[in-house]
Parts: structure tokens; sequence; C-alpha cells
């Protein structure tokens, strides 16, 4: 927190009565009136027509020290969620709040919650404000869980802001990701004709790369770096060759939308692949959006074009199974990746292991590197025979191996599985643990095959604060075994058959100026049906 700020919060706090932020008060069911908090009873008269003035205060419960955070106000008499119209709206009556703010709500019996990012349990206050103009409460945050002391650290690969002022939007910037915990994000710009008009982010981005806009956002707590959404849809929605992300790019690939579905001119004649060798070219790191959505996410895996899989990232469309299972089980490496894309609706991230100063290089290495786990609740710990995330073990024989894994989230998880080659192997349910819930899996696999192994949480209809389905997954630990990778042909068969569906799409739906462009456009697809087959040849052999 800059040095304003702090003033203006320790401003706030000295001129507001201050008497009920004593004690313990972020403990359930603590209530406080001016009259109790001084040893004398009050009887409580509610009345819709009186505003009090609430102070919130948010302090890390172990050291003090002021944090950003999110906080809920509900009326206790009908459970209504107050609203807060001078602070950042968020998901499910949640609002985005610095250290110490100041609101108007009823004068009446109250609750306020307040969490931060994924790592603290919900603290709670509940407080009578009947017969007072100002109140002031303070809720003590405690975290159950350290990540960057376990030398982990989140980034959110996906990000827009559209439909405000740019004043709007930088408040947004320096307010809500910090509140979340987040500690790296990836702004991207973007283009759709005519709705880039409100894509404020796109001003952001642009003078990101020619100056220092982005450097001013970063305040120390959070790291923002420029990035691109390159795209091609048939239509405003429709599906087309996909969307990746371009990270920390030094300038922008042209076109950044492809095709007249999106930018209502020109053709469809450019493929994805241009653009994402000429980011990489430049040194950017490249994430396929959206799970499985689009065509041309399957040519490029196969063909080592990507670096990074990104599933969730503005919407729950698709599984695991759809890209990630499919991929692992033709022999690819996929690092697990994933974002918000649309504002930050959200706890979704992915964690790298990290030490020492935070940059963006150093994450994308990791990254990269297939070391990462993706949460949007609990967080993970996994091991096998004490290697890590996204290392290969190479066995020369059968061997019986130890399997590690912890999770713990706040809110409700359900429980852990151990998955291999997609398929689960092993379970433990999750257990309420104070304000949290814990799992921990300890278990002795026989390996005799290639295989892949990893740890996630399934998706049982089980919510997050902000109201998204709990999901879980980290990257896997690889198993080559006697020097080979897993392989089924019957997957490699069926990824053959996807390619030859949109090869039938574009020629249906597509628009090319000439051969030559569409030539251009086939070569990527037919190039990863020339792979696909050529592992399918060597397997079998």
């Amino acid at each position: 927190m800059n040095l304003a700020r702090m003033l203006s919060a320790n401003l706030i706090l000295f001129m507001c009565w201050s008497s009920a932020a004593t004690g313990h008060a972020s403990e359930p069911g603590a209530l406080l009136t001016p009259e109790n908090a001084s040893g004398t009873p009050s009887a409580a008269k509610p009345s819709e027509e009186k505003a009090t003035r609430l102070t919130i205060r948010l302090v890390d419960s172990d050291t003090d020290a002021p944090l950003h955070g999110v906080v809920r106000v509900v009326q206790n008499s009908d459970g209504r969620q107050i609203k807060l119209p001078e602070l950042i709206e968020r998901e499910n009556g949640w609002y985005t709040t610095v250290p110490v703010v100041s609101v108007d709500v009823p004068a009446t019996r109250l609750t306020i919650e307040a969490i931060r990012g994924l790592q603290t349990e919900r603290a709670r206050v509940e407080v009578d404000a009947t017969d007072t103009e100002d109140v002031t409460v303070t809720l003590r945050l405690k975290q159950f869980c350290d990540a960057a002391k376990r030398g982990w650290r989140n980034g959110n690969t996906h990000l827009h802001i559209m439909k405000r002022t740019r004043e709007e939007a930088e408040r947004y910037l320096r307010e809500v990701p910090e509140s979340d915990g987040l500690e790296l994000v990836y702004l991207s710009h973007l283009r759709r004709i005519p709705d880039e008009e409100s894509y404020v982010s796109n001003g952001i981005v642009q003078q990101g790369l020619t100056g220092d806009t982005l450097g001013q956002l970063s305040d120390g707590e959070v790291l923002f770096r420029p990035g691109e959404e390159h795209r091609h849809n048939f239509g405003r929605g429709g599906e087309g060759f996909g969307h990746v992300m371009l990270l920390d790019i030094v300038k922008l690939i042209r076109p950044v939308s492809i095709g007249p579905g999106i930018m209502r001119s020109g053709t469809d004649g450019i493929a994805l692949q241009r653009g994402i060798r000429e980011a990489r070219s430049d040194g950017a790191a490249v994430i396929w959006c959206h799970n499985a959505n689009g065509f041309e996410d399957i040519p490029n895996w196969v063909s080592g074009t990507l670096d990074a899989q990104n599933i969730f990232d503005g919407g729950n469309r698709g599984s695991y199974k759809d890209s990630f299972y499919r991929y692992l089980n033709i022999g690819l490496r996929i690092p697990f990746s994933t974002g918000t894309d649309w504002f930050i609706d959200d706890f979704s991230r992915v964690y790298v292991p990290l030490q020492g100063k935070l940059t963006s290089e150093a994450w994308l290495k990791q990254l990269k590197a297939g070391r990462t786990f993706i949460t949007n609740g609990p967080l993970l710990e996994f091991s096998v025979d004490h290697h890590d995330i996204g290392d290969s073990l190479q066995l020369p024989e059968a061997k019986e191996v130890r399997v590690t894994a912890k999770a713990a989230g706040r809110a409700d998880f359900h429980s852990i599985e151990l998955i291999r080659n997609g398929d689960v192997i092993g379970a433990v349910n999750a257990t309420p643990d104070g304000g949290h819930y814990k799992a921990a899996l300890d278990e002795t696999v026989l390996l005799n095959e290639p295989c892949w192994l990893a740890i996630r949480t399934p998706i049982k209809g089980l919510n997050n604060e902000f109201g998204q389905p709990i999901y879980a997954h980290t990257s896997p630990i690889y198993v080559d075994f006697q020097e080979r990778r897993p392989f089924r042909t019957e997957v490699a068969l069926a990824l053959i058959g996807d390619i030859e569906d949109s090869l039938q799409t574009i020629r249906e739906k597509a628009t090319f100026a000439n051969n030559a462009e569409l030539q251009s456009v086939m070569e990527v697809y037919r190039n990863g049906i020339q792979i696909l087959r050529q592992n399918i040849r060597e397997h079998s052999r």
C-alpha cells in the first residue's frame, strides 16, 4: 500500500468511532454496539429509513498488517445482501475493499464477512448498528496456507476490461487483483468490430508496450505484463480456428483478430499458426484458450507450437478429457493453465514454483516446464517418489512408488483424486479443519507401463464464494517406462478425425481471396494429420 493510501486509511480510521474495533471482532457471533462495547446493554430498534456509516478494517490475524480483501454485508433480519456502491462489485454480493473503507449501510443488525484470495478463512462479525451513526469493525483474516512461503506464485493468464472509463479500469486493476491475492496478471489486447470501442484495456496494453503504463499499475504487490488474444471465429461468437493468448509480447501481432466474422472485412486466409510463430520468435509464451474450443488446437499441439493449455478461462465449457487427457495419452507434455477472460469474476489462477523475485520471464519458464497447478479454490501439493509436478520418471522396469498429495481450501472441495492416464485410481475425502477443509493422500502405486499421474478435485457441483464450480488440477508427473511414453492409437485416430472434420467445416464456411490463401490454411491441418499418422506408425513398430 502506497503512502497516500496509508494516510487516507489512517485518517478514516481516526475520525470514526473506534471503541467497537477492539477485542475479537472477527469471531463468529460477536455482536457490537456503542453501548455494549462499554458494558451497557441497549434495545435494538431497527429502522430501514435510518443509515449508519460503517467502517470496515481488514488485518492479518497474525501480524495485524493491513490487507486488501473482499467483503460482504448482510442484513440479519431477512438475509438481504447490502449494496455498497462506493466499492467495486463482484459476484454473490461480494465487494472489493482496500484495508480501511467506510460505507453507508442500513441502521440495523448486520453481518459483515471478509476473505482474501484463496488462502484465508472467512472472517465474520455481527454488529448492531440500530442506534448509532458510526460504527467500526475489524475483521482479522487468518491464513490457513501461505503459498508464497511454500515457494508457489500465482498468475492470471487471460484478462480484459470493457465498458468502463479509463479511470474506472485503472482503479479496478489496482484494487481487484490485490484483494484476490493475485501476484501476476497478463492484461491482453484483442479486437472485434464494433465492440472494441468499449475495450478499455486495449489502450492500457498499447501504452504499456510503448511506455510505462503497466509498470505504474504494478505497485509491488501485483505485477502486470502485456498480452494479446490472437483469434479467429466464423461469426461473432461461432467456433473458428480458435483463440490463443500471446503472453509478455514486445509488440502486437497483426492481424490481432482474423476474418470477416470478427473484423467485418478481409478473409479467413491466415492460420493462427503464423501469428503464433511470430510471437514465439519475439520471445512470447503461447497458451491455447478455452479448452478444446476452436479447430487449430490439435495441429498446433502436435507440431509443438504451444506452451500451455487454458481451461475454464471465461466459462466452464469442456472438460479435462476434451483436451488435456487426449493430448497426454498420445505422449505430449501439456502444462495446465487458466485465467478469467472478461474481468475477474472467479478466483481462477495458475501456480508455479518460483524462488526469489517474481518476474514474468522466470514465471513463464516454470509454466512452460509444466510445473503448475490450476485452481479456483483448493491449493495442491503432489509428489511421486520425491519427484515434483512436471518431472519425468525414467523406469527401466516395474516399480512401486510412493504418491503423496495434499489439498487445503476455504470451501468444501469434496475430495482429491489420483489420476493415471485419465482414470481415477485413488481418492481421499476432504474434512473440515477449523475454518477450512483439507485432504491428504498417501498411497503406493505399481508402475509397469508408460503413464502420467496427476491430482485433481472432482467437479461435484460445489461452488466457491463467487458461485463458480470448484476445480483444481495439477499438471502431470510423467512416467517414461522402458524409454516409452504413453500412446493410445485410438486417441490419435480420433484426433485425426477431428482435424478432418475441421477441414470440412473450413471448406464450407471460410472465405479465401485465392487458392494460395486456402492452401496456406489447409497446410497447417494437413501437417498435423501427417505428424499423427507418423506417430501411429512408429508406435505400431
